[in-house]
């Protein structure tokens, strides 16, 4: 076995400085910097068991070198003479467990991957090129052979400059897209606008082919400042280190994140936040090279997977959303100081913003209550804000539907379950899949309808348009200005637009929101046919605008030109796919509870309820458009007739009260028959221990749709009766007068029952009816359609 930075069997020095380009099955990496023993032919020699996070050897050729992998930041070290020579690592996370996000993850898990491989290099003068191909077979969790392939770049290594530790400004001695950099205190000019040097120190000459553009302003570190640091100045408490200079961020970071790997995440904790301040402060110099800003900026990038994790496991929520939303923000401005260097080096910084959702999951996942995951997501909206945004802005579109959809819903999903049961349990509910980009095209493609998507930010409005073929248009940013106030008037004006004034103020209200939602959508993305179901997902306060009622350009009403299905997230689409299809279809019929009596006591002492006994005399022809209908009244529309009725039937109808408390939303109500063994009062929170029959079910009663808005959509009635059981709902915005839901709810069951007509359809033909006999929008424009349609 050769000393290490000695000859090869070819009489070159064997130990260069690189820059390696590594490749997944494909998928390109970010560029990482690194010294490599060159020889022929790799082969595995395990140390010890050969399990996970056990370290190993690569022996190069027949004994000519060799490299040892020890996982964690530690990284690459050199032979047994270079035991503390620290150099940059390969490999981020030992354990397939340790990552918190989905397969695949820019990660090389050689301890469990690395079986064989080959090394082809050529020299010419002192500069090397070639490339490593490493590969793995099938084993547990890897469902198909991977190959990593690394192309190498660099140059050799001179006998009187062969570097010793990391800490002594050896190459490579930075993280990420950093080239090599001659030894500290030497002047370099790099030949590659991408190889600034990452030691503290260097006086560094820039060469003609900088990076133009340095950043705005300063980038705040994910943690303490410099002046609030710990002091780092003698033994750093691990094994064979060296000492710690305060000021050496380079051997900040190689320690910390050697430590962050040992799980010792307590005390990596302030030396990377130390290390952040020091890089942030250096970038953010009046007088910085350009170069050197990007050197400094890739740091703080790399450093985030590893101040995230510390922050997760040590249980700082509140630290780990700003360690993310810090992470987003280094590469907005990373992104714009490095606009030189191409789009690769872009897409590698979008990369690796795409697995920074993974950490909010992890958080999710170990979470109990719905309640609480429900708030972690509520909590998460600045940072899926920033990462929306980021990627929209740098034209990664479909990145940024699914960063978008990270951020919604979530909870939601995990109750709808991904199994496709049909009552799944709330109880332990594991955490849903979140979408990736290959499984949002595959969820567009089994839905199989137009879909438009809406996020809103502040005053800004982001649209995409995803057609049934795959393909997706981004539309924006646009402004969102008065979008809140619009939907409040509409909300205020809709329960009492009787008069000539208010119809013609609502009707401006709804122009105004067309205008702002439904005009910039061009009719050439949209479906030609007028009965073709358009789903919307809607994002924060869209969830309470009326799309169907919605004016637009050319004077007609959405509902006029499609019928819309609503939903609060893509990714609840697969769950109630498989809940529509899994297991026979319920036989055609109709349970209806309509006018209960006793009815409860409206909370806080307000009016009592009134009967609804017009509605419950003129009922009988909704029941007679089904082949069986089951109609319970009076004190028989009690709960239990939900377990108590006949066959199972394809639709459930509420004809009744209720009350959304904003509040206290699971405590929200369905208002039935008060018994001995009951209240009254269905709330939100039992419904979703219930097995709601049927597949559409008709809330017809004051603002079923409403309920406290935020991340995870509208929590409350709607929410819980969809997890129930239903894959779709018949949903009231606001307060309804009785005559005019009657007559909403008569035309949708007239064309529901009819056969061949899906729900939306139904619903939407129903309103159309009502429109053009000349009922005004205030009695039809509060009912929508929420699910699959």
């Amino acid at each position: 076995m050769v000393t290490p930075y000695g000859t090869g069997p070819a009489g070159h020095e064997v130990s260069y400085a690189v820059l390696i380009r590594p490749e997944l099955d494909g998928t390109a990496l970010p560029e990482l910097p690194g010294t490599l023993v060159l020889g022929e032919v790799f082969a595995l020699a395990a140390e010890g068991e050969a399990r996970p996070g056990a370290p190993f050897w690569i022996v190069a050729g027949a004994g000519d070198g060799e490299v040892r992998y020890t996982p964690g930041a530690v990284g690459v070290r050199v032979g047994p003479e270079h035991r503390d020579g620290v150099l940059p690592h390969w490999m981020m996370w030992p354990e397939a467990g340790a990552w918190p996000g989905p397969d695949p993850v820019p990660r090389l898990l050689l301890p469990r991957e690395a079986d064989a491989g080959t090394a082809e290099f050529r020299l010419r003068g002192d500069s090397v090129t070639g490339t490593v191909r490493l590969w793995a077979n099938p084993r547990a969790g890897w469902p198909r052979p991977r190959r990593y392939t690394a192309t190498v770049t660099g140059s050799r290594t001179p006998p009187d400059r062969a570097p010793t530790t990391a800490a002594s400004g050896t190459a490579g001695s930075g993280t990420g897209p950093v080239g090599p950099s001659s030894t500290a205190g030497s002047a370099t000019a790099p030949s590659d606008p991408a190889a600034p040097s990452d030691t503290a120190g260097t006086d560094t000459t820039p060469s003609n082919r900088t990076a133009p553009g340095a950043p705005a302003g300063p980038v705040a570190p994910a943690g303490p400042s410099p002046t609030t640091g710990p002091a780092v100045t003698g033994g750093t408490g691990v094994p064979g280190a060296s000492p710690v200079p305060t000021d050496d961020r380079a051997e900040l970071r190689s320690l910390a994140q050697s430590l962050v790997l040992e799980r010792r995440y307590a005390e990596a904790r302030p030396l990377l936040a130390r290390a952040a301040a020091l890089y942030a402060a250096s970038a953010s110099r009046p007088d910085a090279w350009s170069g050197m800003v990007v050197s400094d900026l890739t740091s703080l990038v790399f450093m985030t997977p590893y101040q995230a994790l510390c922050a997760l496991e040590l249980g700082d929520y509140e630290g780990l959303l700003d360690c993310l939303l810090a992470a987003v923000e280094v590469r907005r401005v990373l992104t714009s100081a490095a606009r030189g260097y191409g789009p690769q080096y872009a897409e590698e910084l979008r990369a690796g913003a795409r697995v920074l959702p993974g950490f909010v999951e992890a958080w999710r996942s170990r979470l109990a209550e719905d309640t609480a995951r429900i708030d972690a997501v509520d909590a998460s909206r600045p940072f899926y804000a920033a990462l929306t945004r980021y990627l929209f802005d740098q034209g990664a579109h479909e990145d940024a539907v699914v960063a978008s959809e990270a951020g919604r819903a979530r909870a939601f999903a995990d109750l709808l379950g991904a199994s496709g049961a049909r009552w799944p349990s709330r109880a332990g509910a594991s955490a849903a899949p979140r979408l990736t980009r290959a499984t949002l095209r595959s969820v567009l493609a089994d839905h199989g309808r137009t879909v438009v998507e809406y996020a809103v930010h502040g005053d800004l409005l982001l649209i995409w348009v995803a057609r049934p073929d795959g393909t997706l248009h981004a539309l924006g940013p646009l402004s969102a200005a008065g979008l809140g106030a619009l939907t409040a008037r509409y909300l205020a004006l809709a329960p009492g637009a009787v008069d000539d004034r208010s119809v013609r103020e609502l009707d401006e209200v709804l122009r105004g929101l067309g205008a702002l939602l439904w005009d910039p959508v061009p009719v050439s993305l949209l479906p030609s046919s007028p009965d073709e179901t358009v789903t919307v997902v809607a994002h924060g306060d869209l969830l309470r605008v009326p799309f169907p009622a919605l004016r637009t350009a050319d004077g007609r009403h959405l509902v006029e030109r499609h019928p819309v299905a609503l939903l609060p997230a893509l990714a609840l689409l697969p769950a109630l796919h498989a809940r529509r299809t899994s297991g026979p279809p319920p036989s055609p019929g109709l349970l209806a509870l309509v006018d209960p009596e006793p009815l409860p006591d409206p909370p806080g002492g307000g009016s009592a309820f009134g009967p609804l006994s017009w509605t419950r005399r003129r009922f009988p022809a909704i029941a007679d458009l089904y082949p069986r209908a089951e109609v319970r009244s009076g004190a028989a529309a009690a709960v239990t007739a939900l377990d108590g009725h006949g066959p199972t039937p394809s639709v459930v109808h509420f004809g009744t009260h209720a009350v959304v408390l904003d509040d206290a939303a699971l405590d929200s109500f369905v208002a039935l028959a008060a018994t001995g063994g009951h209240d009254g009062r269905l709330r939100a929170r039992d419904v979703l221990d219930l097995r709601v029959p049927g597949d559409v079910a008709v809330l017809s009663a004051c603002r079923t749709g409403a309920g406290r808005v935020g991340a995870d959509g509208v929590t409350g009635l709607s929410r819980s009766f969809l997890a129930a059981g239903p894959t779709t709902l018949v949903l009231t915005l606001c307060e309804v007068e009785e005559t005019a839901g009657f007559e909403v709810s008569y035309g949708f069951h007239r064309h529901l029952a009819a056969g061949g007509c899906p729900p939306a359809l139904a619903l939407c033909r129903a309103q159309r009816e009502l429109a053009a006999e000349g009922h005004r929008p205030h009695e039809w424009s509060p009912f929508l359609l929420y699910g699959l349609g």
